[in-house]
């Protein structure tokens, strides 16, 4: 077949030509359909700001808010609403005066901030520079958590600050909690209701469906491994323990590339869940209902329910159940000050304080949903294609006079080889290996951050000639706590990784990334000045100082606003927790 030269580069085309030959027909199949919808749904906004239809624009980094986004615009289609979703990553604030009206669906990282990707849109938003918003009328759907000081932080800034440059707010803002399903939905009915419709519903030619079955692990679809073995790589003594994990992924269908995670559902601890029947003196074996599904109060406490983290929908529960007057005035008080008040207990505390004998469902309905957990997959599919790897820290926090162990880390740590564990994969895409494979890497891990690089390392290795690549590790103990030692000690032998520098803090208390970094300045700015990418992973307090401490310095040599200019044209890669 000839290369229509007019449409396709030779190098496209080879390329192209080379993928089909491997297809079969089933993939064939389904190729064609995506590339159809895809080519439809570009033309449609190629199109639309000449229709100026609505804008749904998420905010994310664990999905959800795009997922909300992506079916919310279903529902619009579906409803006779043409509609456009993007993310606010893409998006230029001067561009929305193209717009009559712009719905926002963001999360809160952490406790206040944006959501790294749509750090360029919130900054451009709320700087002097911003333009006014007169035409535009909008909504926002904040989704946060409530165990955070600041909750919906992010989702309440973009919405003072729309309307502080002239946009109108025809719906007010939703705020949701980690069970947003209800609230979200609401919200959604809402604009229907006001949203304009189009003149013809092109809501049929937006939807192709291919009749093919998904094998894929996805978030709809999780998939269960068994684990293969779970070894410790650090100190026996330590506090904290790292683990080392390795998961078969047998006959399933996962996509992950180097930098991606996995999102891990995880299980409350026996012990906790036995305490909390204890203390309401309920069977375990009392049948529950859960979205739509019957099963015992045991299994929905152990698998599906937050025991740690109290909820607001709790408190009233139990203030009415109990009619204590001290819970009754704490269930009373404003919502930030009921906020605060259980940040500073746990669900233990809460039943144990003031005993009562709840009613099973109306208990399971009141608690949070056991959120999966976000882990970064430590190993390449193109060098181990059968295994998923994750690196586990023990995490132990202090909790008014006790101390606490994270319901995560303490499940996954007591796995056993034959043991099941249920995931699916989590796309990571700005966290990805630069698509130039010459292009410089530097790397900044602090502890258990250095998993991504270890599937770095195993891809780059896979490559006919790697990249330079610059490694700056953080951790305890040298003879101790040095993660994957062995394997990065391979990598540098084989010339995989350029420069190995390491800082173990109980060793030498003065040394940091950042100044290790600079003590090699010519190189840094040299790799700097070739295009090199730089990736921070770890500790977010601890390299977001090291970030700060080389973008001073940076500025100081070349100009204010240069390190900024790298992460601008995303040279920059962030994953910190």
């Amino acid at each position: 077949m000839q290369a229509p030269n007019h449409i396709f580069s030779k190098q496209q085309w080879r390329e192209l030509h080379s993928l089909l030959n491997e297809l079969d027909g089933k993939q064939s199949l389904w190729l064609s359909g995506y590339l159809a919808a895809t080519a439809i749904e570009s033309t449609a906004t190629e199109n639309s700001t000449d229709l100026n239809i609505p804008l749904i624009a998420f905010g994310t980094e664990t999905n959800n808010c795009k997922q909300l986004a992506y079916l919310f615009g279903d529902l619009c289609r579906k409803s006779g609403v043409n509609v456009d979703v993007s993310d606010l990553s893409d998006i230029k604030p001067r561009a929305l005066n193209k717009r009559d009206h712009f719905l926002v669906i963001t999360s809160t990282h952490g406790d206040g901030a944006p959501p790294e990707p749509i750090t360029p849109f919130y900054e451009a938003l709320f700087s002097n520079e911003a333009p006014k918003l007169n035409n535009i009328k909008f909504s926002v759907l904040a989704l946060g958590d409530s165990s955070y000081e600041k909750f919906c932080a992010t989702g309440i800034q973009i919405d003072q600050r729309l309307e502080e440059l002239g946009a109108h707010r025809f719906l007010p803002r939703q705020d949701c909690d980690v069970d947003y399903e209800e609230s979200a939905k609401k919200w959604m009915a809402s604009l229907l209701t006001l949203l304009p419709r189009s003149s013809k519903n092109s809501s049929d030619k937006l939807h192709l469906s291919i009749p093919i079955e998904s094998t894929e692990c996805s978030i709809s679809n999780p998939f269960t491994l068994e684990v293969l073995s779970n070894l410790n790589l650090s100190s026996k003594s330590r506090n904290e323990p790292i683990h080392h994990l390795e998961l078969a992924i047998g006959s399933n269908t996962i996509s992950v590339e180097p930098g991606d995670a996995v999102g891990v559902y995880v299980a409350n601890p026996p012990e906790l869940v036995a305490a909390l029947l204890d203390a309401t003196g309920l069977s375990g074996e009392h049948p529950v209902t859960l979205d739509g599904h019957a099963l015992q109060l045991v299994e929905a406490l152990r698998e599906h329910r937050d025991l740690t983290i109290p909820s607001l929908a709790l408190l009233e529960y139990w203030s009415n159940l109990t009619n204590d007057a001290e819970l009754t005035t704490i269930a009373n008080s404003a919502k930030p000050d009921q906020r605060r008040y259980l940040r500073t207990i746990q669900v233990s505390d809460l039943i144990i304080k003031w005993p009562a004998h709840p009613d099973p469902q109306s208990l399971i309905n009141t608690l949070r949903p056991l959120q999966p957990r976000l882990y970064d997959v430590a190993n390449s599919l193109s060098a181990i294609d059968d295994e998923i790897h994750l690196t586990v820290k023990m995490y132990r926090y202090p909790f008014g006079k006790r101390r606490e162990e994270g319901i995560a880390s303490r499940f996954l740590l007591e796995l056993q080889p034959g043991d099941s564990i249920t995931l699916y994969p989590h796309q990571n895409a700005r966290f990805h290996l630069p698509k130039d494979k010459t292009t410089p890497v530097i790397f900044f891990a602090e502890g258990t951050g250095i998993a991504p690089y270890r599937a770095f390392i195993q891809k780059l290795s896979t490559l006919e000639q790697a990249p330079q690549c610059w490694l700056l590790f953080k951790e305890q103990h040298f003879e101790e706590d040095f993660l994957y030692q062995i394997d990065i000690q391979r990598a540098h032998i084989n010339s995989v990784i350029t420069h190995i520098d390491t800082v173990f803090y109980d060793d030498s208390c003065e040394a940091t990334l950042h100044s290790i970094a600079l003590k090699n300045e010519q190189r840094l700015m040299s790799w700097i000045d070739k295009g090199a990418h730089l990736y921070f992973c770890g500790n977010r307090a601890t390299l977001e100082h090291c970030e700060s401490q080389l973008k001073r310095h940076y500025d100081f040599c070349l100009g204010e606003g240069k390190w900024t200019s790298l992460s601008k044209s995303k040279r920059i890669h962030r994953n910190l927790y």
